[in-house]
């Protein structure tokens, strides 16, 4: 099940004694948001619209960073090992929790090793193709892959092992079908091969593929959590399709988290100040503009959904047999 605001109502934890890394007025100097992916994606979007606002709330800069590769574990670990001061934080899309999940042995335990300041927004996935594809519905785009020769279509994703490639997983799982994988360090290297002809679909975030489904350059042929988007009431969902796609439901965040060590206070101040961003009128438009739901979870409900969205990918990672080489 996709998220709600309902989710993440939670009652906050009283505060623990502030760690030496911590001490003093925090923050007092500028802070890394390490983004696992290649510009233009929905963390790296999600980072750079509310990182100016964090920026005057906090009275310091925050910065992002780009640490692409190995589908987000790259980026990912960087936090995992960083001092826990609160000067080093992730803002991820699902993938950081997901892709770990795949490799054996994996490279760490994401509820395991890090905590959540909040989970800022979700975003909708949705499978685009050109706009001069064969696949004019998704209906169309059913029947050409089922009557295309195995391994002859080829998707992009944002990397292996992120929910992306999950969603072309699991529909080759559940419909019976084949087609090739071709993994990106990111959704906009992905959508810039589609637009060039190497990939005839990919499975994509919808903040990243928005600007050119505007553009009339894709074609917006399903979302792919269960219910259609107000922004799109047209567009089918992938679940109401097909009846082999009744339990598809692929979606994302953007998740502002720290190493696991990192003391309550930082935590905190990092999450009032990502709320207060998120909630900024300017910035709430531009997130909503860009079809961001916006959450805005305490650290405790996000440590929450982090662990128990962790277990249910873990269960369907293994059902349908998805490794990966890190």
């Amino acid at each position: 099940m996709t998220l709600s605001r309902r989710t993440v109502l939670a009652a906050p934890a009283a505060l623990l004694p502030l760690g030496a890394g911590a001490q003093g007025s925090y923050p007092d100097r500028p802070i890394a948001m390490i983004v696992p992916f290649a510009p233009g994606g929905s963390p790296d979007i999600a980072a750079r619209i509310v990182v100016p606002k964090m920026t005057e709330l906090l009275g310091q800069s925050v910065v992002v960073e780009n640490r692409a590769g190995a589908g987000s574990v790259i980026g990912t670990r960087a936090v995992v090992q960083a001092r826990p001061d609160g000067y080093t934080a992730l803002m991820g899309s699902i993938s950081f929790m997901m892709a770990p999940l795949t490799m054996e042995p994996r490279p760490f335990d994401p509820a395991a090793t890090l905590r959540v300041a909040s989970l800022v927004a979700t975003v909708p996935y949705v499978l685009v193709v050109r706009a001069d594809a064969p696949a004019k519905t998704l209906a169309e785009f059913h029947r050409w892959v089922a009557n295309a020769p195995p391994n002859s279509l080829n998707y992009g994703s944002s990397g292996s092992g992120t929910p992306l490639h999950m969603g072309g997983a699991m529909y080759d799982l559940f419909m019976g079908t084949r087609m090739t994988h071709v993994a990106y360090r990111g959704s906009s290297p992905a959508l810039q091969d589609l637009l060039g002809g190497q990939v005839q679909a990919v499975f994509a975030d919808l903040p990243a593929a928005a600007g050119h489904i505007r553009a009339g350059t894709l074609r917006l042929l399903a979302v792919l959590v269960p219910e259609r988007l107000p922004a799109y009431p047209d567009v089918p969902s992938m679940k109401e399709s097909d009846p082999r796609l009744a339990d598809y439901d692929i979606y994302t965040w953007a998740m502002l988290c720290l190493p696991k060590a990192t003391p309550d206070a930082p935590v905190r101040r990092l999450h009032d100040a990502a709320v207060g961003a998120a909630r900024d009128p300017a910035t709430a438009a531009r997130l909503r503009e860009l079809g961001f739901d916006i959450i805005a979870s305490t650290p405790e409900a996000g440590d929450a959904i982090l662990a128990r969205e962790q277990a249910k990918w873990d269960r369907l990672i293994k059902a349908a047999g998805i490794k990966v080489d890190l």
